[in-house]
């Protein structure tokens, strides 16, 4: 127990501490409960078992109850906004039964709220605004409004060393309106006494090229195969994925080509589970920067390390183009 105590503790404490911005994407997710196994959580969603386990990097078949599972990517990345000014998580926000759950610091310093502390006592966060207090026990589908008992839909949970709570819940307690738009996948949040800017004359901001969905593989991509390398072999091997991409003999999207098994597994993160890490500052602004139109590798298509590499068809076959470091680059 006193073990489980200091590792919520260590959740929340890194939730108030300040995070580097990530790039992620939103998944519909399910909280495992008592006496679930994965066979009922695969049939209860419609996947697979494999499957589930692939994208939460299981390799075995043990599971307890109040751990948090990815079942799948959400139709759209979602979009949050406080009066106007648009979140950026350092872990991206889940859907489970419906509802959206955010990192508690960000949603916290969004709302203004006065205080938040760890009741270690009833193992629960405590945010306080004038005379609003919410207790928000974790792993417990009940949460607390000053004195009053509030149900919801999923539990307050730990994610990726953050504790998590339900967006619309906290917003609404702390008297803000909340507004969904499905047809952006955005959730607008107006604290009662926000008084819209009027429209600026300056020119808007140019819309990436690219969306969310390929920098989040892509970074994730560049962060499996190139960490440890310096920066320009990070970018050389973003460009190697986007040359694809754009090549005929291989799939039109970044996912798709990362994922590709026309002929076997293309990347060994993917068969490894390593594709699902977060990335480095380096591997996201290699990806930027290579959707954005930065090459330093020309049109190459291929790259292997051939300290570690047990597949030599690349050699025999392609056009050897420049190495950099530990990776030789393929046209």
């Amino acid at each position: 127990m006193r073990k489980g105590i200091k590792g919520i503790l260590l959740s929340l404490a890194l939730c108030l501490v300040s995070g580097t911005q990530s790039f992620g994407a939103t998944y519909i997710a399910h909280t495992v409960q008592p006496n679930e196994s994965l066979f009922t959580i695969a049939m209860s969603h419609d996947i697979s078992i494999p499957q589930l386990k692939e994208i939460n990097q299981l390799t075995h078949d043990e599971i307890y109850a109040g751990k948090l599972f990815r079942i799948r990517l959400a139709e759209k990345n979602l979009s949050v906004s406080v009066n106007g000014k648009k979140l950026a998580f350092d872990v991206e926000p889940y859907i489970e039964n419906g509802r959206t759950f955010v990192p508690i610091r960000h949603i916290s310093e969004a709302l203004q709220i006065d205080k938040i502390a760890w009741d270690e006592t009833y193992q629960q966060a405590v945010l306080r605004k004038d005379d609003v207090t919410l207790r928000l026990p974790i792993g417990s589908k009940t949460i607390f409004k000053n004195t009053v008992a509030l149900d919801l839909e999923a539990p307050v949970t730990t994610y990726q060393s953050r504790t998590f709570v339900p967006l619309r819940f906290i917003s609404e307690a702390f008297d803000c309106e909340v507004e969904w738009k499905e047809s952006t996948y955005s959730i607008n949040i107006y604290s009662k006494d926000y008084v819209p800017q009027k429209e600026s004359t300056l020119a808007p901001e140019l819309t990436p090229s690219y969306s969310e969905e390929d920098l989040y593989w892509l970074s994730r991509i560049v962060e499996a195969e190139a960490k440890g390398e310096p920066y320009e072999g990070k970018l050389a091997v973003a460009n190697c994925i986007i040359n694809r991409k754009n090549n005929a003999d291989f799939p039109n999207t970044i996912k798709g080509v990362i994922f590709d098994r026309n002929y076997g597994y293309q990347y060994t993160p993917v068969a490894n589970g390593t594709i699902y890490n977060n990335p480095s500052h380096d591997s996201i602004k290699a990806a930027t920067e290579a959707l954005s139109g930065k090459n330093n590798i020309g049109s190459c298509l291929y790259f292997l390390n051939p300290r570690k590499s047990t597949n030599f068809w690349i050699v025999r076959n392609r056009t050897f183009y420049q190495t950099i470091k530990n990776h030789d680059f393929y046209l």
